[in-house]
């Protein structure tokens, strides 16, 4: 699906982007995502101003119709840096639903659609970016090492409830990750206000409107194209907040089941559209997030015969351990 394709069945009512002065051709897009984050849009925003580059990068910032006061401190932002901010104003008319709740893949897409940049870097609104130097190295990596797709480093997670803090990754050292590893872990290995990557994908799989984790379904259809290179250094917070997707989900044990048979559908999904390419990375990435719903004992919705059916003898082996040993 092109840009043209998506306005055409997603676009209901026609998105309003703020006159800017732009630079038409930066070397990096900086995509940000924003809805409800009255309270921390300022700390990401000024995060990615505070970036000392010597090159140019735009901010694509998507807006979708917030009441909490975001807007208007989007359009003050796009007002006092015309030369920086490419401020659309979302309608939730045209918010894309899946399994049954809003989603933010509408602003995702269209910010991925419109980034003029070689190179496109994402932060979520209510994350930000703590290494003033950060797009730099990341870039300079990119630059120097044509075989890697997209590099990403180590941030930080805040809970804002108790105000702990711990690194996202265990890490210590650099590494790449191919598409093998990318595919065992589902996609979503790495914190995503860190990723920086190639602007290569013009045209995305209709999955990638379907699926829950649009993150995981980028790492992937990026992984099919390189590899991945972990950066070690610490350049961004991750927050985990109340109105957070991953904090509503992280406790709940029918959220996480349908977590991961979302993913399973994603692999699948991308099998099919590698043609089976990886087919034996896949079917074991999906026997152990069958495994796992397995355990967690919450079957709404969800098949059992059908994740029995996806197990590998080694991975139900230890299914049957875990249950004898409770």
């Amino acid at each position: 699906m092109d840009l043209i394709e998506f306005k055409r069945k997603f676009e209901h009512k026609k998105v309003i982007e703020e006159p800017n002065f732009v630079s038409p051709r930066p070397l990096v897009s900086v995509c940000v995502q924003t809805y409800q984050h009255a309270n921390f849009i300022k700390e990401c925003l000024d995060s990615i101003l505070m970036q000392k580059t010597n090159f140019e990068f735009e901010i694509l910032l998507g807006e979708d119709a917030s009441t909490d006061g975001t807007r208007e401190i989007c359009l003050e932002y796009a007002e006092n840096f015309p030369n920086k901010i490419r401020l659309y104003l979302h309608r939730r008319e045209n918010n894309i639903g899946i399994g049954g709740s809003p989603t933010g893949r509408f602003i995702l897409m269209t910010n991925l659609f419109s980034a003029r940049g070689e190179y496109i870097a994402l932060c979520e609104g209510d994350d930000y970016w703590t290494d003033p130097y950060k797009l730099q190295k990341q870039i300079d990596f990119l630059e120097a090492n044509p075989e890697y797709v997209a590099c990403f480093t180590n941030a930080t997670i805040l809970n804002e409830t108790s105000n702990i803090t711990k690194d996202f990754i265990k890490l210590k050292e650099e590494k790449t990750f191919k598409i093998n590893e990318i595919i065992k872990k589902g996609g979503g290995f790495f914190p995503t206000p860190t990723l920086a990557f190639r602007n290569i994908i013009k045209e995305y799989p209709k999955f990638i409107f379907e699926v829950k984790s649009g993150d995981r379904a980028l790492s992937l259809l990026l992984g099919d194209k390189g590899k991945f290179f972990f950066l070690n250094i610490n350049s961004a917070v991750y927050r985990i907040h109340a109105q957070g997707i991953f904090s509503r989900n992280l406790f709940d044990k029918r959220k996480r089941n349908e977590i991961n048979s979302n993913n399973i559908k994603l692999l699948k999904e991308f099998n099919s559209y590698t043609r089976s390419k990886y087919n034996g990375e896949i079917k074991d990435a999906i026997s152990l997030l069958s495994k796992k719903i397995l355990l967690n004992e919450s079957w709404k919705n969800i098949s059992r015969s059908n994740l029995l059916k996806s197990l590998k003898l080694k991975d139900m082996v230890s299914l049957l351990k875990t249950k004898a040993f409770k």
